[in-house]
């Protein structure tokens, strides 16, 4: 009888050890680390940075062969964090190899090959598509697509369009226009380091409300956008326009 009992206590003293070994490597924290310029970025438990590629717009990642093997992905069944962060703003996409990739406010993550130890931030701005994320998140980010190369899209991946119409620090989209044109608000601008926080600004509208600018061009969205990563609007009436950062010079072709 106690060797029966001895068995079964050292069987659950082992299942527990098993469990909990399995249960760790399931659990990863996210924390916020400081860079020199006094920003905050996202790392993981170890303070390995975690990056975001530009061309994941629609949340689904196209990083793979040797695109991966560059920059590893990032994956934790579970995620613990501690303010700034928000828990309900990682999630989990399953990537076309049927392996796992850990997201934040849908974008994948990754690290970078050439990153050796802790807070090192050597993959930033890599082929102007690769950067590390902020907190608190950013307001405005870049995203790439084959046709329309590097442009302006808000913190989710939705795309942001000026009016050719507009001039500098005022809208000339009203009525139903601006149904089918919203406009984007945001009261404070955390970006990209390959954009300058005081290219943006805003503006109040004949409203009353506030609507957020670049360069002083007022930014919107497009109704018809159903999704992250769409760009629809692009070209429409040959008038309204997705803005390349390095190219904007608001003359109509974004």
């Amino acid at each position: 009888m106690r060797r029966v009992v001895m068995r079964t206590w050292w069987s659950l003293l082992l299942f527990g050890l098993f469990a909990g070994i399995a249960w760790a490597q399931a659990m990863d924290s996210i924390s916020v680390s400081t860079a020199p310029d006094g920003s905050k970025f996202l790392t993981d438990s170890k303070g390995m940075t975690l990056y975001y590629y530009t061309a994941d717009t629609n949340g689904q990642s196209a990083c793979y062969d040797g695109c991966e093997k560059a920059w590893p992905v990032f994956y934790a069944a579970s995620i613990s964090v501690s303010a700034p962060l928000v828990a309900e703003d990682f999630g989990t996409i399953t990537r076309t190899d049927g392996s796992k990739q850990s997201t934040y406010h849908g974008w994948p993550l990754y690290y970078w090959i050439k990153d050796k130890k802790p807070g090192d931030m050597t993959g930033e701005g890599v082929g102007k598509v690769w950067y590390v994320l902020k907190a608190p998140s950013y307001t405005v980010m870049i995203a790439t697509s084959a046709k329309l190369g590097n442009y302006l899209v808000d913190g989710n991946g939705n795309a942001l369009y000026y009016f050719s119409k507009d001039s500098p620090g005022a809208s000339s989209c009203n009525g139903d226009c601006i149904k089918n044109w919203p406009a984007f608000s945001a009261t404070n601008f955390v970006v990209p380091s390959a954009l300058t926080a005081s290219d943006f600004g805003t503006l109040t509208r004949s409203d009353g409300s506030m609507q957020a600018t670049y360069k002083g061009y007022p930014l919107y969205y497009w109704k018809k956008d159903s999704m992250r990563g769409d760009a629809t609007g692009q070209g429409v009436g040959s008038v309204w326009y997705v803005i390349d950062p390095e190219k904007f010079k608001a003359s109509g072709n974004g």
